[in-house]
């Protein structure tokens, strides 16, 4: 079973890289596959795997015909841009409804670009030059972020991967809460005299 996985696995990368994948049979009769061709080897064509959801939506993203080279520049350009934070399942604490992000972008946004975010879907039209920036109404709960340029037209040259990060609130209601007010002690009787 362990070498289904690990065999499964290895066909998913290279797919999803794109590169081909070879196969051969080994001497004791191993069915083998690698990126990496050896002598004898077959070069195999693999299909695209089944998804679901988003990763679905990516695959028949790079199904369609690839755009021009003149429209591959502008994201060829950048080597890094990635969300730096919120991190990956990071939760945050107590942030009331504004999210601070930062996104890490190189080299440097080019001037007719700039940068957007999407929320759980929903495009926010920021319209920032700042590589960080503060993002309005983001309530407690789970969510995924995703990173974008555009140009001057709004036309996307590049998104990051998806982040999900949580939002919690202290609750003032709950006494174990680390924020929470203590209460004051009872008032302690007062000694009688004579007593």
């Amino acid at each position: 079973m362990r070498k289904w996985l690990i065999l499964l696995s290895v066909l998913s990368v290279t797919s999803a890289s794109g590169a081909p994948a070879w196969t051969w049979v080994d001497a004791k009769g191993q069915v083998h596959y690698s990126d990496t061709p050896v002598p004898g080897a077959k070069q195999v064509e693999l299909t695209g795997a089944q998804g679901f959801g988003a990763a679905r939506s990516q695959q028949q993203a790079a199904a369609a015909p690839a755009p021009s080279a003149a429209a591959q520049i502008p994201s060829a350009s950048y080597r890094t841009f990635t969300i730096v934070s919120p991190a990956q399942q990071e939760t945050l604490w107590n942030i009331g409804t504004m999210l601070n992000v930062q996104l890490a972008i190189e080299p440097g946004l080019q001037p007719n670009h700039r940068l957007d975010l999407f929320i759980d879907g929903e495009r926010r039209n920021l319209n920032s030059t700042s590589s960080q920036m503060s993002v309005p109404d983001v309530v407690r709960g789970v969510h995924t972020m995703e990173a974008v340029i555009v140009d001057q037209r709004g036309t996307e040259v590049l998104r990051s991967l998806a982040t999900t990060f949580m939002v919690q609130q202290t609750s003032i209601q709950n006494p174990n809460a680390p924020q929470a007010t203590p209460r004051p002690p009872p008032p302690r009787p007062t000694p009688r005299p004579g007593n």
